[in-house]
């Protein structure tokens, strides 16, 4: 061995032996970079972060971070050692741990990041993204008008716990395929026709494909790597919220071993009753009956807004069957983020159509009506 390389092994020995005394000396929530109040799945979001970011393939110099990162991920991930943790230190939790693991130490931390990544390599900064799961939420106008904070309850496949998603009660029970060499493949020779064959490659049988085998799959999910959580999603709809708003949950979408969480998009559908205000883009439309006094001689209305606030509809004159009057600023209230757009308004306009609605007559009110009018009725006329 000569000189240069037994420096570089003392340094990496000196490395792992300082790890957990620097470990046990910061605060595994400062180390992680999230609060004591942090839910799992922040812990496990600033993990994955910061794991990539300082991983020893790319920067040999963090290994002891590394390290010190991968052993309060393990200890913060489990809700057991976690409550030992916050209670009695990390001394307590590491014993603990021990005694969960029979006596043997925690796994290789590069192990678990391969676990929780599902790759063999050097931390990835392209790592596919699953799925994107939509819901299409439908509220009232009423509700889109006013704004509506509600739960949405969500149920996701996540990277199971237990395993990180590797499927294996520990990392000792995951083994290169002896068939396959861990390629995930066979060559299977296939005769074509007599005195003609051809190799076929094919998934391997005794791995399924994967280039590994597991001896003893994780108690918690059986193998199947994730298990099912049930989370609560808050939708914060915003007054004025146009049709067909996206509210876009960024990493809540399944987990799965291969591919990062996808995300999770909250669509907000508006349904409207008969006699309701309709909507286009943010003004609002009404129909408002007028008998035919109040059409020929004037009225006064109150038309109550969604808000409870009233709007004063007033005509002095005659209406005539269609007419139209326009009310500024009484319309859908203008998110902020529209309102450069909409040269700083902060509402639309309200259209108020008037719809006539003739009574039937008959003897001396059509007498009585012809005459005020100086016409001659023409039913008498006919007789």
């Amino acid at each position: 061995m000569g000189p240069l390389r037994g420096a570089c092994v003392l340094g990496v020995l000196c490395l792992l032996c300082v790890a957990p005394l620097v470990a046990a000396l910061r605060d595994y929530y400062d180390v992680l970079g999230v609060k004591r109040s942090a839910s799992e799945r922040e812990i496990k979001s600033s993990y994955r972060k910061i794991a990539r970011a300082i991983h020893p393939d790319k920067h040999p110099e963090k290994a002891a971070e590394f390290m010190e990162l991968s052993e309060a991920y393990q200890i913060l991930s489990d809700a057991e050692l976690r409550t030992v943790y916050d209670h009695h230190g990390a001394e307590a939790a590491k014993q603990r741990q021990a005694q969960n693991n029979n006596g043997q130490r925690p796994g290789d931390p590069l192990d678990l990041f391969r676990q929780f990544f599902g790759g063999g390599g050097p931390a990835s900064d392209e790592t596919p993204k699953g799925p994107r799961h939509t819901y299409n939420a439908e509220l009232s106008l009423s509700d889109v008008y006013t704004g509506r904070l509600f739960t949405l309850e969500h149920i996701r496949p996540v990277l199971c716990p237990a395993c990180y998603g590797s499927g294996a009660e520990s990392s000792s029970d995951i083994h290169t395929c002896s068939t396959c060499n861990g390629h995930g493949v066979q060559l299977l020779r296939q005769q074509l026709m007599p005195g003609f064959s051809t190799n076929v490659q094919v998934p391997c049988q005794a791995c399924g494909g994967k280039g590994r085998t597991i001896t003893r799959h994780c108690k918690r999910c059986g193998g199947a790597k994730t298990v099912q959580e049930r989370t609560e999603l808050d939708v914060d709809v915003e007054a004025g919220a146009r049709e067909g708003a996206e509210y876009v949950f960024e990493g809540l979408g399944e987990q799965g071993p291969d591919f990062d969480p996808g995300d999770v998009v909250v669509t907000v559908h508006t349904s409207t009753e008969p006699g309701d205000f309709r909507r286009v883009g943010h003004h609002l439309y009404y129909t408002v009956p007028l008998s035919l006094p109040e059409a020929l001689l004037g009225f006064t209305k109150h038309l109550q807004h969604y808000d409870g606030h009233s709007v004063t509809l007033r005509r002095r004159t005659a209406t005539q069957p269609g007419h139209v009057d326009r009310i500024p600023d009484e319309g859908m209230p203008v998110p902020d983020a529209e309102r450069e757009h909409a040269h700083g308004r902060t509402a639309g306009d309200l259209f108020v159509t008037y719809q006539v609605v003739i009574p039937e007559t008959s003897g001396k009110t059509r007498r009585a009506l012809a005459q005020a009018l100086g016409v001659e009725d023409s039913m008498h006329a006919e007789l």
